[in-house]
């Protein structure tokens, strides 16, 4: 029966809201010309009715429970037979065979372990199920309907994303045979999470996320139901999505390292059963046999770490994701692998964050203090073992050379503490120091090389270290030691001069800048007044250092003053963490 005409200009009857309205849970006003309502033509969006569908009744919790009930009756009335022989009229899904049967299949492989590597996205076409997939996880056919892309748009998005943003950090390895429909099916979070990154100019932004957090905290808390779909698009959720107010990176990474360890990709196959498994096998459960740990895997385990040794380095309030055997492994089986060479550089980043993890390590708990020209030359040789492994092709690759001068600049943080031995130099504390300097520089001088759009494509691991670097400039600049020279700072690398030219080329972007009272600030808008407020407090102090007249600065202009870009508050004391909170809203 063909539903009556409703009159233009009211709400939507119950249940008949569009399916945009009904996400946004926003209120549907019909047009009078019927073809569609007031805000999806507002916002240029299709207007798709929503299709009404009959729920069916659910089995209720009583009828769970006696199931559940039946099921353990069953195994306690004949667990002696269990033991003895094979029951044929047991349940479809319980075998008494247990896992120790599985476990001596796996141990019988003699293959090499790349002969039994297999990949994921690789291999779409052949929709092999994924080890993960179970008829106890919960299908989620509306995670489509978290964010709507046009599907030649959605094209668009995924070809800029595997092309730029993976190059920064190459976590996941997109075919470009692969389409966004064969990645949608196989991957619909991961696909999401991708189309949400690169709609930057969509005005819902903050619904998005918050449907998108949503989705994630069913999945974790409630469901629990991990998988690679799960786990990857988190991945790119925390790495590219800076919009938020709140501060959520350490929660996620802590999400990220609890899909990982539930699905067990940072352990290699088990060889021996934990009580658990042996348990099960008692009991007569059926067990899933170990699945054999594919590329796809290894990257991901390697990119989490890569994002948790990025965190705790940053914010000092986590640990590093512990490194594994079987992640030792994995760096030798991508190495040995080459399907692409975004592994190469994923290796490469991984090895340096090691070395600097165990810096951090060491500082955290405070023996670098006692030590310092020590520890800082077992570093720098670890950090040059990792460079001389670098394949010459990628010597001066962009992204590597950003992460080592970065693990430059980390280290060498050592030398600005106090020196060993007071009022004597230090030859190697220098050292150091004029290292940090170089090496800051020449990060600040690739940054510099970016273009504005290009920040968008840059994770959260790079912005940690651009904050780094700009920091660490600071104070080395206003470093006092009678062995130290401020004037070769200013030189060298001008903290002023960086911040001006970066406010100077946001300036010249305004399609991306707004700062509108109320809307969510996207990267660049964050940047700009971060830029701002880092110059206008810094440089009173910089000024009266350098014995320079700030007056004559503020009369020729050069100094832009702008409330709407300062910060409520800039504390110094407290720089790396509550400005990070402020600005990038990932902390």
């Amino acid at each position: 029966m063909k539903p009556a005409r409703i009159p233009g200009g009211t709400p939507a009857p119950y249940g008949r809201a569009c399916v945009n309205c009904a996400h946004a849970k926003c209120k549907c006003i019909l047009l009078p010309t019927g073809s569609g309502c007031e805000r999806c033509q507002r916002l240029g969006k299709e207007c798709r009715p929503a299709q009404t569908v009959r729920r069916r009744n659910q089995r209720s919790s009583a009828s769970k429970f006696a199931n559940l009930e039946a099921k353990v009756d069953y195994v306690l009335a004949n667990y002696p037979v269990l033991q003895g022989s094979t029951i044929s009229d047991l349940p479809p899904d319980w075998d008494p065979a247990g896992l120790i049967q599985s476990h001596s299949d796996a141990a019988d492989q003699s293959t090499s372990v790349i002969a039994r590597t297999a990949t994921s996205l690789s291999s779409l076409s052949s929709h092999d199920e994924t080890p993960y997939s179970s008829r106890n996880i919960p299908e989620y056919h509306d995670v489509l309907s978290l964010l709507y892309v046009p599907p030649d748009m959605a094209q668009k998005y995924l070809d800029q994303f595997r092309t730029y943003h993976l190059q920064y950090f190459p976590f996941v390895y997109i075919p470009s045979a692969i389409t966004s429909d064969e990645l949608q099916a196989k991957y619909p979070f991961f696909w999401v999470c991708i189309m949400d990154v690169l709609t930057t100019k969509n005005p819902e932004k903050g619904d998005s996320f918050r449907r998108i957090n949503n989705h994630i905290h069913q999945r974790i808390m409630v469901d629990v139901a991990p998988s690679m779909d799960l786990l990857l698009g988190i991945m790119t959720f925390v790495s590219w999505v800076t919009y938020t107010k709140r501060p959520f990176l350490n929660s996620y990474t802590h999400i990220l390292m609890g899909v990982v360890a539930e699905l067990g990709i940072n352990q290699g196959i088990a060889r021996e059963n934990s009580i658990m498994q042996d348990y099960k096998a008692a009991m007569g459960i059926k067990q899933s046999q170990p699945a054999i740990r594919t590329l796809e895997e290894r990257r991901a385990v390697l990119g989490c770490f890569l994002i948790s040794s990025s965190v705790a380095l940053s914010i000092s309030k986590i640990d590093a994701m512990r490194w594994t055997p079987h992640m030792e492994e994995s760096l030798s089986v991508l190495a040995e692998a080459k399907e692409c060479q975004e592994d190469e550089i994923l290796i490469a980043l991984v090895k340096s964050h090691l070395v600097l993890d165990r810096s951090y390590f060491l500082r955290r708990d405070g023996e670098a203090i006692n030590s310092p020209s020590f520890y800082l030359n077992i570093f720098k040789a670890q950090l040059d073992s990792v460079k001389q492994e670098i394949p010459p092709h990628l010597q001066k690759h962009r992204v590597i050379r950003l992460y080592m001068y970065n693990a430059d600049v980390t280290i060498n943080e050592i030398a600005l503490g106090p020196s060993a031995i007071p009022h004597l130099p230090d030859l190697q504390r220098l050292d150091g120091l004029y290292t940090s300097l170089q090496s800051t520089k020449s990060w600040l001088d690739i940054w510099m090389e970016f273009k504005p759009e290009q920040y968008f494509q840059l994770p959260s691991t790079v912005f940690f270290q651009f904050i780094r670097c700009i920091i660490n400039l600071y104070r080395l600049t206003v470093l006092e030691d009678p062995a130290w020279s401020q004037s070769v700072v200013r030189e060298t690398a001008n903290v002023i001069e960086y911040l001006d030219r970066n406010i100077a080329m946001l300036n010249n972007c305004p399609e991306y800048i707004a700062l509108e009272e109320g809307k969510e600030m996207n990267m660049l808008e964050k940047g700009l007044r971060m830029f701002t407020g880092l110059r206008n407090t810094w440089e009173p102090k910089l000024m009266e250092l350098w014995g320079l007249d700030m007056s004559a600065r503020e009369n020729d202009g050069s100094m832009v003053v702008s409330d709407n870009m300062l910060p409520p508050c800039m504390p110094l004391t407290q720089i790396e963490e509550a400005w990070m909170l402020e600005f990038l809203g990932s902390m």
